[in-house]
């Protein structure tokens, strides 16, 4: 039993040495996988902005109807104080008619007028008539001064109805506001998103167009079945394993390296110049040249090497231009940009990130931090 168990570990020990298995493998298809992943998002947040504008656009109409009815409501108030200014000055006036009209037939000893004029009658019938228009007079100026008392109550229980409904209508105002500024806000947070989004995308297709032209299948491992860098080696080697110093003048290290896997400083820092040349350190293929990856902004070149049939990366950040494009054949010591200050930078250097088997959306591609877990010395390659 023993003796099959050794036979069956040794043949797997020959089989992994005669047909090595690259873990870090990325096939074509897990790109266009990536291209659709994005494509779907970038289709869903448009969607997502559709719908916040529309409601958007709802709440808008419902705060312009209110705002109309608020200035109905205040017009209405507006006339009402009116009204009731009117009838006061009605009633005030109706005082003074009445007064005067007590006054004009007004005995000088101060007799009542109408009693002198209900009993001055000649006869019974006449009387009878003299009271009936004093009773008249004094009814007519009474329900007069009710009524317009009654307009006034009346005006004043609607004008404080209608300040209430102002009220509520500004109240309701401002809540549709802060729904509003919600809905605006998900709205800029959500187009904040569709730059990345359709740098990504068009990262991802510039890629898999690529694969594609020069022969990648769906299946094929990129850099191993297909798309195989040069091997290190070429123009100007320095070092003995076909690898060079990005920067050979007017520079010096300002940051070493110091990287745990998690946090710490990932690379070299070369302080030089602003515009001082920048080399590939090793024979490759650029796979990347932009600014898109990097949250802040710095402008970069990521080169895939074949060192020994083994994927080496490199990255050189905060480029302030570039000698080269996606998908050049570069050797090692060939210019490829120039030192700059872009993205988080307090000055003119160059940032040197090298890593082994996983490159940044190389392989394992949307995996960031797959990445960085792979990130060594530079100088396990670079001369120092």
């Amino acid at each position: 039993m023993m003796k099959k168990i050794y036979k069956v570990i040794t043949l797997l020990i020959i089989t992994i040495a005669l047909f090595p298995l690259n873990i870090f493998a990325t096939t074509l298809q897990e790109f266009e996988d990536q291209l659709t992943k994005y494509q779907n998002e970038l289709e869903d947040k448009n969607n997502q902005i559709s719908v916040s504008k529309k409601e958007l656009e709802e709440i808008q109409a419902k705060m312009a109807d209110i705002e109309k009815q608020i200035k109905e409501a205040e017009d209405e108030v507006a006339r009402l104080e009116e009204e009731i200014q009117k009838n006061n000055e009605e009633i005030k006036r109706k005082k003074n008619e009445s007064k005067k009209l007590i006054e004009n037939y007004q005995i000088s000893n101060g007799e009542n007028i109408y009693l002198e004029y209900a009993f001055g009658a000649t006869d019974i019938t006449d009387m009878i008539y003299r009271l009936s228009i004093v009773e008249q007079l004094t009814d007519y100026n009474k329900k007069v001064m009710d009524d317009l008392k009654r307009l006034i109550k009346e005006s004043k229980e609607k004008q404080k109805e209608l300040e209430a409904k102002e009220a509520e209508l500004k109240k309701l105002t401002e809540e549709l506001r802060v729904q509003a500024e919600k809905v605006q806000g998900n709205i800029t947070s959500v187009e904040g998103l569709i730059p990345n989004i359709k740098g990504q995308l068009s990262y991802y297709k510039e890629r898999v167009d690529y694969y594609k032209r020069v022969g990648c299948k769906p299946t094929d491992q990129i850099g191993i079945d297909c798309d195989k860098p040069r091997a290190t080696g070429g123009g100007g080697v320095v070092g003995a394993n076909g690898f060079v110093t990005p920067l050979n003048y007017y520079s010096y290290i300002s940051t070493g390296y110091y990287w745990n896997g998690s946090s710490g400083h990932k690379g070299i820092d070369y302080a030089a110049g602003c515009g001082t040349p920048i080399k590939a350190v090793a024979t490759g293929r650029v796979y990347y040249v932009g600014s898109g990856k990097d949250i802040y902004g710095a402008k970069m070149v990521l080169i895939v090497h074949n060192y020994n049939g083994r994927l080496v990366f490199s990255q050189y950040a905060h480029l302030s231009g570039y000698a080269v494009g996606s998908n050049q054949d570069v050797y090692a010591g060939q210019i490829i940009g120039y030192v700059g200050s872009t993205g988080w930078s307090t000055g003119c250097h160059l940032h040197l990130e090298i890593s082994n088997d996983i490159g940044w959306d190389y392989n394992k591609p949307g995996n960031y931090y797959t990445y960085i877990r792979h990130i060594v010395n530079p100088f396990n390659y670079v001369p120092r």
